[in-house]
């Protein structure tokens, strides 16, 4: 092929990854007991769960005790609670305390001992258990009946600050995990302040906000984001809602997965890595993990560092596989690294990769189809994007809109890079 450019090239390894969770690659079962009241009562929040999960291929199966308005002195002193704890075999229990006491001034003194005495009563039957505390929301308005009393709850945002640093707190002291549907609901309240979650009674959750909590317990209880086409909603929500309510949900949750699920006894695989000439840094993202095993796909020795560093010597495609276990579980991740040993050419006239157009919508045109080998897209951290090229044509569907680089590697084995723009 003639080229009429100046280029400079420059000797570097292309890297780029392909996240393969085995976490979420096959079907799941959990057996879970929920404790609680009417939040947990109202529409059957388990079994909203339930069918989330199983619209997912996975197995949710559970129990429920949720009597009205009961604190967490009332089930710690409860005969039919301790019997359901007592039953054993759960993977996790789920705690929520009465809608209002988390964010009461008494909290640390008189009401915090009673979730630590329900944990205990669930380590003492199986310490693998995973005790879960359901973070709740705020009143729509504030809690108007004890605001004289209490000014920080005053307002929805005061409750709801006071509420989820309870919760944090439970968990941090039990060394459990929290479901955050509370925060959740707050971040769903601003992105979408048209769209009901609350009951008239600005307390309990009509189905929109029912179907909320079992998409985050969804994500909580298995540890997946929520994925495919058919997907479980209520048949009286709107799937407008029930995608907007998932998409918020997924985002919080994924952004701040750690601050949620880091003291429960589930661990989660997860790394990042970065690269330097032949050198790649592995960042360890997992959370309750005592143990790690590394095997970088390339018949080297494997590592039990947290973080290690390794050097690939030749090129070509390393599976990546991070193992991490605990006293209790074991989860592993894989990313598929592709190694090049190539020249990137940095181009002058633009002609190195004829596009159009540019910025596109769904499709791009790529000339000189015949010379090409192959066609990567890539966000700009390297992810490759689900794309297909045919007849010259690279198709990006179901990629969201933004900046990608489209990297095409050459009959000749040149490699060539160019920012593209979704619209």
């Amino acid at each position: 092929m003639k080229r009429n450019l100046h280029t400079s090239k420059i000797a570097v390894l292309v890297l780029l990854s392909i996240l393969i969770s085995t976490a979420s690659a096959f079907a799941t079962k959990r057996k879970v007991l929920f404790i609680g009241n009417s939040y947990t009562g109202t529409n059957n929040l388990p079994l909203m769960v339930s069918q989330v999960a199983t619209s997912q291929g996975d197995t949710l199966i559970f129990d429920a005790y949720a009597p009205g308005g009961f604190t967490l002195q009332n089930h710690f002193t409860n005969p039919t609670t301790k019997a359901k704890i007592a039953a054993g075999g759960w993977d996790v229990v789920i705690i929520q305390a009465q809608s209002q006491e988390p964010a009461f001034p008494d909290f640390v003194t008189d009401r915090l001992p009673y979730a630590l005495k329900l944990d205990s009563l669930i380590n003492k039957v199986d310490s693998c258990t995973e005790t879960m505390f359901y973070m709740t929301w705020g009143r729509k308005n504030g809690d108007a009946s004890n605001c004289p009393f209490v000014p920080e709850i005053c307002t929805y945002s005061g409750m709801q600050n006071l509420l989820s640093a309870s919760y944090l707190t439970m968990a941090k002291s039990a060394k459990g995990s929290v479901a955050p549907v509370g925060e959740v609901w707050r971040k769903f309240r601003a992105d979408h302040p048209t769209i009901e979650l609350y009951n008239p009674d600005e307390s309990h959750p009509i189905v929109s906000g029912t179907y909320l909590a079992a998409v985050v317990f969804y994500q909580s209880i298995f540890r997946k984001t929520i994925t495919g086409t058919a997907i479980y909603r209520p048949s009286t929500l709107p799937d407008t809602t029930a995608s907007f309510i998932r998409s918020t949900a997924q985002t919080l949750i994924q952004d701040s997965a750690s601050k949620w699920y880091q003291h429960g006894r589930m661990a989660r695989a997860g790394f990042g890595f970065q690269v330097q000439n032949n050198m790649v840094s592995f960042e360890n993202t997992s959370y309750a993990a005592t143990r790690y095993r590394w095997n970088f796909g390339d018949g080297s020795p494997e590592s039990t560092e947290a973080s290690p560093q390794h050097s690939y010597s030749n090129p070509g495609n390393y599976m990546v596989q991070l193992k991490i276990m605990n006293g209790c579980r074991q989860d592993s991740i894989r990313k598929m690294v592709l190694v090049l040993p190539t020249s990137v050419s940095t181009e002058v006239d633009g002609s190195e990769i004829r596009i159009f157009p540019n910025p596109f919508i769904d499709q791009i045109e790529i000339a000189n189809v015949n010379e090409i080998e192959k066609v990567y897209l890539t966000d700009l951290s390297g992810k490759i994007q689900n794309t297909r090229f045919t007849d010259g044509i690279l198709h990006t569907e179901t990629t969201q809109k933004g900046m990608y680089m489209v990297t095409v590697r050459w009959k000749d084995g040149r490699i060539s890079n160019r920012k593209v723009l979704k619209m």
